[in-house]
């Protein structure tokens, strides 16, 4: 992560940018390339601190014409932000990289920099253009005026691009500016490195602000917090895009009568939806399935299985059992059972568990789910027919819109199975990063300690 934290008590300081995406969303992209481009933006969004009186990200898409998806002021919480490029639409059109410059140009350094569009007067401005084509108009002075008014242009060239407009527009050295990948499942491969210039760049800026050993310090910290997070994990809203995300998720289905043989069989379908959604492994995600009706019944715990296929095959294949429907009796199972160390549950990694049931339980439930809560587990729940909403909503982790979802039969999986997927997987980044977040102040004092920027006889002066 981009950020920085006070040394003393008349220093404090931390990471401020004011950062621009320009996004080709020409026809050539393509709709099922436009998700690369998704993922790549929130990477890049993740090295960074993000609020209002931090770092603030906006989108600009173009193609025939250019438009604002959000401006700099529309964001001030990772979360939001995240979802916002996660659903960022596909515009299609040409390829006018030069028109979209000027837009740049005369709507956010002119509006922007008077706050209209959230951008800080002396603040580090960094715009990254994203294309995958050669510019079907002039690039060249626009780009230059945006340079000369202080913004840092990063290029990433996909497929058709042109090297020496990439050049043309970007910032130099163009060793540090310039990226270009064959394809868009390539763009994993340069978005570390990207990341990590695009933070680099920051720190220049910032550090033009600042002097002398303070200075030192603060970019020692820079480097070194980017480094924690972009190598801990990498986000991406749709985790099947071989991002290295870590989690134990528990799934625990309602497997009582009421359901029936048949839409058991749906229920199998929809799991595997889930499943499919997480890139499996010791050192990935793990998966335990847990069944109940009158009891508890674990399929397989977090530690049985370590790969996709395997995880898939026992989905597929274990039984119906039948019951009645112990809601609250299953949760003091996974609590006391499942997320233990012996079937395989981590320290320092994301807990989740996604409810799946039918009907109203046949027990207290809403001190085992509290108690299951309180134990840093956070719980979705997925109601179907009969089930009882209210009581959903005091299972499940708030708030209700992205944790509680509701369907009014077996069929109707489909409907909400991504947006489901989409919201674990955010909840899943953001309790990386609070994980991340408690570790890093004491591995970022010990470090700058071994590099002597911080004598060892003021550590205990810093604030915790």
């Amino acid at each position: 992560m981009c950020s920085k934290r006070r040394f003393s008590v008349n220093f404090v300081t931390f990471t401020i940018a004011d950062i621009v995406f320009l996004v080709d969303g020409s026809w050539s992209v393509g709709r099922d390339n436009f998700k690369h481009i998704r993922s790549f933006i929130a990477l890049v969004t993740s090295a960074f601190d993000i609020g209002e009186e931090k770092t603030r990200v906006g989108i600009v898409q173009y193609s025939t014409d250019t438009r604002t998806e959000f401006n700099l002021n529309q964001y001030f919480k990772k979360g939001e932000l995240l979802k916002a490029i996660n659903n960022l639409p596909y515009k299609g059109g040409n390829t006018m990289t030069g028109s979209s410059f000027f837009f740049f140009n005369t709507y956010y350094c002119s509006f922007t920099l008077f706050f209209a569009a959230g951008a800080r007067k002396g603040f580090p401005k960094v715009a990254i253009i994203i294309t995958d084509g050669k510019s079907q108009d002039p690039v060249e002075d626009n780009a230059k005026r945006l340079r000369n008014i202080g913004v840092e242009i990063f290029t990433l060239g996909i497929k058709a691009a042109d090297i020496e407009e990439l050049q043309m527009m970007s910032s130099s050295p163009y060793d540090k500016h310039v990226f270009s990948v064959s394809n868009f499942d390539l763009i994993k491969t340069v978005q570390r490195q990207i990341a990590s210039q695009v933070c680099s760049g920051v720190e220049e800026q910032l550090n033009e602000l600042v002097s002398g050993e303070e200075g030192k310090v603060l970019s020692a910290f820079l480097c070194f917090e980017l480094a924690l997070i972009v190598h801990s994990f990498e986000l991406c809203l749709q985790c099947t895009l071989g991002v290295d995300v870590q989690a134990d998720v528990v799934l625990l289905v309602d497997g009582s009568y009421s359901i029936g043989l048949t839409n058991f069989a749906k229920v199998r379908a929809f799991l595997e939806v889930l499943v499919k959604s997480f890139e499996i492994g010791p050192n990935k995600v793990q998966i335990s399935l847990v069944q109940y009706s009158r009891d508890p019944y674990t399929e397989f715990a977090l530690n049985t299985h370590q790969s996709i296929d395997a995880v898939l095959k026992a989905v597929r294949s274990f039984p119906y059992r039948g019951g009645s429907t112990n809601t609250g009796k299953a949760m003091t199972y996974v609590r006391e059972k499942i997320f233990v160390a012996s079937r395989g549950a981590r320290i320092n990694v994301p807990r989740v568990m996604i409810l799946i049931t039918d009907g109203k339980s046949s027990d207290a439930f809403k001190d085992p789910a509290t108690r299951l809560r309180n134990t840093d587990v956070e719980i979705f729940a997925v109601g179907v027919k009969d089930a009882v909403r209210s009581e959903l909503e005091a299972i499940a982790n708030p708030p209700a819109d992205t944790h509680v979802y509701t369907v009014e039969d077996f069929d109707a999986f489909q409907r909400i199975s991504t947006e489901l997927t989409q919201s674990i997987c955010l909840r899943i980044e953001q309790e990386l990063y609070a994980i991340i977040s408690r570790c890093k102040y004491f591995i970022c004092v010990s470090t700058l300690i071994q590099l002597n920027l911080i004598p060892l006889k003021h550590y205990f002066q810093l604030p915790l």
